[in-house]
């Protein structure tokens, strides 16, 4: 009897998943506890630090050798908006802010800590002379432009913190120029009990850093520091100060840390991600963690640094891979907000991007200069040099927007803002366009990114193809009757094909590929654009000759490794995508606290490159079908995600048993046509909707808005839960003795 009714709640428990669909069972805090960055050796360095952020403030603690403990301050929005002849990147590039520093009466003989992702904080024992620990608390809150560090002092321990402010000057200078410009030194206030240490500008206005230390009533004490820059106008101080009279208060900061938690906690439920691979699975959560820390809505577009400064030689805001491979994950991953902070600064900026370009081509024409301050008013024919322009830059950016508007199917958006932006940056090059006496057109002189100068390079084709393509959909989709439409058609029937030869495709029309290169632009028909792929029989062996060509495991860059791992998943090679993901994990470039970087100067586009390359081996959806775990390795034997977005406006479900497909659920926000290829190895069943079978791999999935389809196999149990591998080395990053 005991063993029916074990059965009978068994069958109910099925029955009820499927009438139900999905069931998520994580543990959201603990599951991300696994994910943490856990330090049981002082971190020393930018490069293995605790990082904290809040999307335009930031904070490191670390201790450098032979030094005070320091607390970095960074901040996204403070720039040096200077008029002069320089390159935007001077006029106009970060400033750095300054550091605190923690003088005591006793030294620090070392320190362990952890970095909770799942509340944004930093925890750190301190280790004093005399058995003496301190315990350090670190927060930037979410909402509200305050960095808070808490600690707790012993009996004996005597201890306060000393600014330090940097000199106001950007580190890259124009060599032709032989000098940088520095800014008057900072000037100290105190109002009432409040700090303040303020920053002229030559270039207009000021930058404030103000600090305060209060006394709990639990005996501990607190740090309240604040950066705000009012640029144009001078900082109001009073109400600098007053800001941080008011967080002082016990109450008011228990309501901020109240909702600085549950903003992060939510931040993380949008999307869901576990695979048999703990190094990648604590790298993907950790940098979850690391985007939503360096971009917020409002807040300044994220450049190279994000919200913490090191000096470099990229204080600006790169257009011809950083900005397009930073933004690539977001879309997918469900996070909307952060995503959209990309097309809210394109479209800001309209103006200013119809302003770089000559002024003979500003009727119609528009386009995106390599790199520029946040303000992005350079001129397109300025860099690399004006006979070579990058002429693409702007198409490349919008192909990210592009598949971030599949996401949402936001009609709206696409007629009255996406549209006229991507006819203006298409029409950058159909302006220019050269015809041979066979009647084919030619892109111009032009600079292909980080390799060569000539005409007919495959960055310029392939982004033009894809850009005519699309603006053709477009019109199609919203029944525009555009008077173009004719002038792309014929530039797709015209233009000449990619160049190749022996190697695959060449970089140019009179140039071979270059081997070993990181840049990948003249591959761009194969990847983003999947222009040239893998359900074109055609164009597989030129695909894998490419690709073998260039996608050498000795480029030692951790990015270019990620994106040959995606371009393997595009072709559904899941050994080799895992074997590149593997080598992008072991470079150089990524640091303890994956941090990126190369010649020492931080690099943010690799953090949306790496959790690219993993969802592209998960799902992808592109030429109007979706693949469920095309690029999984078949060592992967289980991989699930949960509430991952597809083209068409999809919510996706799925997860991996015995190396197949056991169940996917799939959630229409538009009402758009929907082709699955499934990975269901045998038969399947449907709950929610009607299907039509097209291949053994694919099917027709019949979805109205606001419905939901489960595919699931026998006996399938449809619950979120995550992997968990057995002595699998969770927490891989931090500073770790055990792991080094």
């Amino acid at each position: 009897m005991k063993q029916f009714f074990l059965l009978l709640l068994l069958w109910v428990n099925i029955v009820y998943v499927h009438a139900n669909h999905i069931i998520d069972q994580i543990d959201w805090e603990t599951f991300l506890s696994r994910h943490d960055l856990v330090w049981d050796k002082t971190p020393d360095s930018y490069f293995n630090a605790p990082f904290l952020g809040n999307g335009l403030l930031g904070a490191m603690l670390y201790q450098p050798s032979g030094n005070m403990l320091r607390l970095d301050i960074g901040s996204s929005e403070v720039l040096e908006h200077r008029n002069t002849n320089a390159k935007s990147i001077v006029d106009n590039g970060r400033l750095p802010i300054g550091y605190f520093e923690f003088a005591t009466n006793y030294r620090i003989k070392g320190s362990t800590g952890r970095l909770d992702i799942y509340n944004a904080e930093a925890r750190f024992n301190l280790e004093m002379h005399r058995n003496q620990t301190v315990e350090m608390r670190v927060k930037v809150l979410r909402n509200t432009d305050i960095i808070v560090l808490d600690y707790q002092p012993t009996e004996n321990l005597k201890g306060y913190w000393i600014y330090r402010p940097l000199p106001s000057v950007v580190p890259r200078q124009n060599p032709n120029r032989g000098h940088v410009y520095l800014n008057p030194p900072a000037v100290q206030r105190i109002i009432g009990d409040v700090n303040l240490s303020i920053q002229k500008r030559d270039g207009g206005g000021d930058y404030v850093t103000a600090w305060k230390e209060v006394q709990l009533a639990d005996g501990s004490r607190r740090l309240l520091i604040t950066v705000q820059d009012d640029y144009p106008k001078n900082t109001d101080l009073n109400r600098v100060a007053s800001l941080l009279n008011e967080y002082a208060d016990e109450n008011k900061m228990k309501t901020a840390f109240n909702a600085h938690r549950d903003w992060w906690n939510n931040f993380y439920t949008q999307s869901f991600v576990s695979i048999p691979h703990p190094q990648m699975e604590s790298l993907y959560w950790g940098l979850q963690y690391k985007l939503a820390s360096m971009m917020r809505k409002g807040a300044p577009l994220c450049d190279l640094m994000g919200p913490w400064y090191k000096e470099t030689n990229w204080p600006g805001v790169w257009f011809n891979l950083n900005t397009q491979m930073l933004f690539s994950s977001l879309h997918i991953s469900n996070q909307q907000e952060l995503a959209s902070t990309l097309s809210d600064y394109i479209h800001d900026n309209e103006q200013n991007l119809i302003n770089s370009i000559p002024e003979e081509y500003r009727h119609n024409a528009a386009g995106l200069v390599r790199c520029t301050g946040r303000e992005q008013i350079d001129p397109v024919f300025e860099w690399p040099n004006a006979e070579y322009p990058e002429r693409s830059n702007l198409i490349y950016l919008m192909y990210y927007m592009w598949e971030h508007y599949r996401m949402t199917m936001d009609d709206t958006y696409l007629r009255k803002q996406y549209f006229p932006l991507l006819k203006r940056a298409v029409n950058f090059l159909l302006n220019v366009l050269e015809k041979d006496d066979a009647g084919k057109q030619h892109t111009p002189k032009a600079h292909s990114p980080e390799a060569i100068n000539d005409s007919d390079t495959n960055y310029d084709l392939s982004s033009l193809r894809w850009g005519c393509q699309t603006l053709l959909e477009i019109n199609r989709r919203l029944k525009l009757k555009d008077k173009q439409q004719k002038e792309w058609e014929n530039t797709l029937n015209h233009l000449v094909p990619y160049p190749t030869d022996q190697n695959g495709f060449m970089a140019s029309a009179h140039q071979s590929a270059p081997l070993g290169h990181r840049h990948w632009c003249h591959l761009f028909q194969i990847y983003p654009y999947y222009l040239v792929n893998i359900e074109q029989p055609e164009n597989q062996e030129v695909i894998m000759r490419s690709l073998q060509y260039w996608g050498d495991p000795k480029i030692p860059n951790t990015w270019t490794q990620a994106v040959i791992s995606s371009m393997y998943s595009s072709m559904q090679q899941g050994e080799k995508a895992l074997e590149h993901m593997n080598y992008a994990l072991a470079t150089q470039n990524l640091s303890a606290n994956f941090m990126h970087s190369e010649g020492g100067s931080p690099c943010s586009e690799t953090y949306g490159g790496l959790s690219r390359m993993l969802l592209d081996m998960l799902i992808q959806s592109w030429g109007n079908k979706i693949r469920i775990f095309p690029g999984v390795s078949r060592e992967w034997k289980q991989a699930v995600f949960h509430k991952l977005r597809a083209e068409g406006g999809f919510i996706i479900s799925a997860n991996r048993k015995n190396g197949s497909t056991e169940w996917i659920e799939i959630e229409s926000l538009a009402g758009e046509p929907c082709i699955l290829q499934h990975g269901f190895n045998g038969d399947y069943k449907i709950s929610g909707a009607q299907i039509k079978k097209i291949d053994d791999s694919s099917c027709r999935v019949y979805l109205k808005k606001g419905e939901k389809a489960l595919l699931y196999t026998d006996n399938a149990k449809p619950i979120i839960t995550p992997i968990v591998i057995p002595q699998g080395h969770y927490n891989y990053y931090g500073v770790s003795a055990a792991k080094h």
